[in-house]
């Protein structure tokens, strides 16, 4: 019981609520003394239980002797509090999308000739991601100087995300990946990726777009953290060791 108990509290249904409502499934229908007995839910807080299930559509009652007797809804209705939550959370998506607009319009009076961010954990590393997806062009190629054979691969379905937006946008991009990699080379190989190979050894993948220069670190046991640095002589600079390592 634990287990769906955790289940419905996704969709809204507290702990204690749950506990009562899946009760009544057994008891099929009962009074609140024998639900607080069945529970071991206090008498003082099984009646605001009940409206609030009543509310959610779980629970109704029928007046007998004067007295109220809880019966449980259907199963089924659990669908319907997930269908509220998923409108609330497609509402709340288009609210949130409104305010990413508005924010992506507002620019610093006063720009800095050289900033830098520091991100950490996995949704640190995506922001960092998103960021830099947010500033390609067309005219400068992105340069990514990947890390040995299964360092990079922990970060795949990001990188599918961002080839994927470089390929709406025709964004041109140069690899160079470990030796050996060709299995995933052949998928990243198109007419707007260009791949190469080195004898790769380095854990910490760094790379450059426009004028920023990104590097970062994605350990197996420990959180993952990166830098992106907004430069254009760290840019340019990390730009040409980029490519005299890849005219070898």
């Amino acid at each position: 019981m634990n287990k769906i108990e955790s289940i419905l509290g996704k969709i809204g249904v507290s702990n204690q609520e749950a506990k009562v409502y899946l009760a009544l499934l057994e008891l099929q229908e009962a009074r609140t003394g024998l639900l607080c007995d069945y529970t071991k839910i206090a008498s003082s807080n099984i009646y605001r239980i009940l409206e609030s299930l009543i509310k959610k559509g779980l629970v109704s009652f029928r007046i007998q002797n004067n007295i109220k007797v809880f019966m449980p809804s259907h199963p089924d209705s659990l669908n319907e509090l997930f269908l509220e939550k998923q409108r609330k959370l497609e509402q709340e998506q288009k609210e949130l999308s409104k305010a990413i607009s508005e924010l992506k319009k507002i620019e610093l009076e006063e720009k800095p000739q050289t900033n830098y961010k520091y991100y950490e954990g996995i949704l640190g590393i995506k922001s960092l991601w998103h960021e830099i997806n947010s500033k390609m062009k067309k005219e400068n190629p992105i340069r990514i100087y990947t890390g040995k054979k299964g360092v990079y691969s922990r970060l795949l379905p990001m990188f599918d995300e961002h080839h994927n937006l470089r390929k709406n946008k025709n964004i041109k991009e140069k690899l160079i990946f470990p030796e050996g990699e060709l299995k995933i080379a052949k998928k990243r190989r198109n007419k707007i990726t260009e791949v190469r190979f080195m004898e790769l050894e380095n854990e910490a993948e760094w790379g450059v777009c426009n004028d920023m220069f990104h590097i970062h670190y994605y350990p197996v046991k420990k959180k993952p953290y990166g830098f992106l640095i907004k430069d254009p002589v760290f840019a340019k600079t990390f730009e040409q060791v980029f490519d005299q390592l890849w005219e070898k």
